[in-house]
């Protein structure tokens, strides 16, 4: 390895000293840059040769020591990069709701007032010259926005583990388990004792009470996400999709669902399989594909999936 590369891993290194909260041991140092315990050990002392007094030694339950330097110890080693803003810019463009948006740009806005004031011209020149080179596809999405204080207002409630009240159709007091970010943003919470969805976007009067709950600590917001293809949940199926080798490439590199296993077959077609609910999601997106896929089963997603071709048909003219 070259120095160069090496100068590079201390200063990686440092930061990460300084923006962890519970510590790095030897063996986090050794796993994140894929080194022999030794050299990890190695790395360790020469920063806190270099800092001594930036040091501080983290609690720990493991049995194991932790080191953290001291908040703003790297500052001044950290700098941003055209390409850092760059991606700040490919983010805002990838989102469809207008007040994420607007925070993406108010935080490209801080990290830019962050920056010596000698760069900012040459950064902005770049900038330009990376977005005119690369570019995005025509997307379709929703307009809906979800108001920012309604946002803000759940989330304080999911950290303070505090009911609220609403109106959604008519008033409503539930506890706040999570917000899914799909097409739209939903908030999933509890009420009579049941789990909901509701597009936040249609909540209206939104207040936090001094009502506390207790959380069900079986739930997980991702396994309930990946119970469903789409966002409401529905009794899981085994699904079996096939899709044909011409399409081999594409499939095999393409998401359908967290649960997904895929297997290229003796005659070069390719085997998808996952469990979810969510059948209009599913045909949904198997629409796409056209006549390159095949349900295999299970036989009720096959007849919806027909019901609704027929459906279609019946409405053109």
């Amino acid at each position: 390895m070259s120095r160069l590369n090496k100068t590079e891993e201390i200063i990686e290194l440092a930061t990460m000293f300084q923006n962890t909260y519970y510590g790095l041991c030897i063996d986090d140092i050794k796993d994140h840059f894929e080194c022999s315990r030794r050299s990890a050990e190695r790395m360790k002392d020469l920063l806190f040769n270099l800092f001594p007094d930036k040091v501080e030694e983290v609690p720990s339950n493991d049995k194991k020591k932790r080191w953290r330097f001291v908040k703003g110890t790297m500052n001044y080693l950290i700098s941003f990069t055209a390409d850092d803003f760059a991606n700040l810019e490919y983010l805002k463009n990838l989102s469809t709701d207008e007040s994420r948006r607007i925070q993406i740009e108010d935080l490209t806005n801080k990290i830019m007032a962050l920056t010596p004031q000698k760069n900012v011209k040459s950064i902005e020149t770049d900038i330009e010259a990376i977005m005119e080179s690369e570019g995005f596809s025509v997307r379709q999405y929703s307009r809906v926005k979800a108001d920012t204080k309604t946002l803000e207002r759940i989330r304080e409630a999911m950290l303070a583990f505090k009911k609220i009240k609403f109106v959604y159709n008519k008033k409503t007091t539930a506890e706040p388990y999570g917000i899914i970010i799909s097409d739209k943003y939903y908030l999933i919470a509890k009420n009579d004792n049941k789990l909901k969805l509701y597009k936040i976007n249609k909540i209206k009067e939104l207040v936090l009470l001094d009502e506390y709950f207790e959380k069900d600590e079986n739930f997980n917001l991702q396994d309930y996400c990946n119970n469903s293809f789409g966002i409401y949940q529905e009794e899981p199926m085994k699904i079996e999709l096939e899709f044909d080798k011409k399409v081999a490439d594409d499939v095999l590199n393409y998401h359908f669902h967290p649960t997904q296993k895929m297997k290229t077959l003796e005659n070069g077609n390719i085997q998808v399989k996952f469990t979810c609910g969510g059948k209009y999601s599913v045909i949904s997106e198997l629409f796409k594909w056209g006549c390159d896929v095949k349900i295999k089963s299970p036989k009720k997603l096959k007849e919806y999936y027909k019901y609704n071709l027929e459906h279609v048909l019946k409405h053109i003219d």
